[in-house]
């Protein structure tokens, strides 16, 4: 009974370090960053279509995927190694990329939804709609992710990118349009890309490679 609780630590203390390289803060900040990098390009080129502010938060979301899965390849796995988890472990997972995905094709509809006309039918207040869209589109689907991947931090930042709609919203008649979105997405992704990059940096001197 002790070994198979020991085993039970020793694994749930091996799963915890995939985190210590800070990827996964740096692949949610970049995703949070391009929710707002649509709209940022669009007013810097005077873009109207839709389609065409859409690429750069897209191409965002790809960097973010290749910045991901190239460092666990090829920085984070050689320092620590790879391990082979349980059943139940394994079962997460694959809920987890699920959840990624609709994660993925969520992101992508919110990115659409400022330049439509839907947010404006519905008869509530555009307080309460941001408030609203940012808990049930944003914040619920990353405390899921959180919660599966046992990644304690994301549950902050959950909160901090579900509130990023209704701050937008807040801040709308003071500095307009599209400088909203820029400010608030931008300065929450941006403050979450830092955190990766002191964890990755602490990674790197914490575990170098041997020679």
């Amino acid at each position: 009974m002790t070994e198979d609780i020991d085993l039970k630590s020793l694994e749930k203390k091996a799963y915890k370090s995939i985190f210590d390289d800070g990827l996964w803060d740096l692949f949610i900040g970049l995703i949070i960053l391009s929710i707002g990098s649509g709209t940022a390009v669009g007013a810097l080129f005077n873009l109207s279509e839709v389609w065409i502010m859409i690429i750069p938060a897209l191409v965002l979301n790809i960097i973010a995927f290749l910045i991901f899965y190239f460092g666990k390849k090829f920085i984070t796995i050689p320092r620590i190694g790879y391990v082979k988890f349980g059943p139940k472990r394994k079962s997460k997972q694959l809920k987890l990329k699920i959840f990624l995905s609709i994660f993925f094709i969520v992101n992508l509809i919110l990115a659409i939804l400022p330049f439509t006309s839907l947010i404006r039918n519905i008869p509530l207040e555009s307080f309460y709609i941001t408030l609203i869209l940012g808990i049930c589109f944003i914040t619920f689907p990353l405390c899921i992710t959180a919660y599966f991947l046992d990644f304690t931090r994301l549950y902050y930042y959950a909160f901090l990118a579900g509130m990023g709609l209704f701050l937008t919203d807040l801040i709308n008649p003071i500095v307009g349009s599209p400088l909203d979105s820029i400010l608030t997405f931008g300065s929450i992704g941006a403050g979450i890309v830092v955190i990766g990059l002191y964890y990755f940096i602490w990674f790197l001197r914490k575990y170098p490679i041997s020679k």
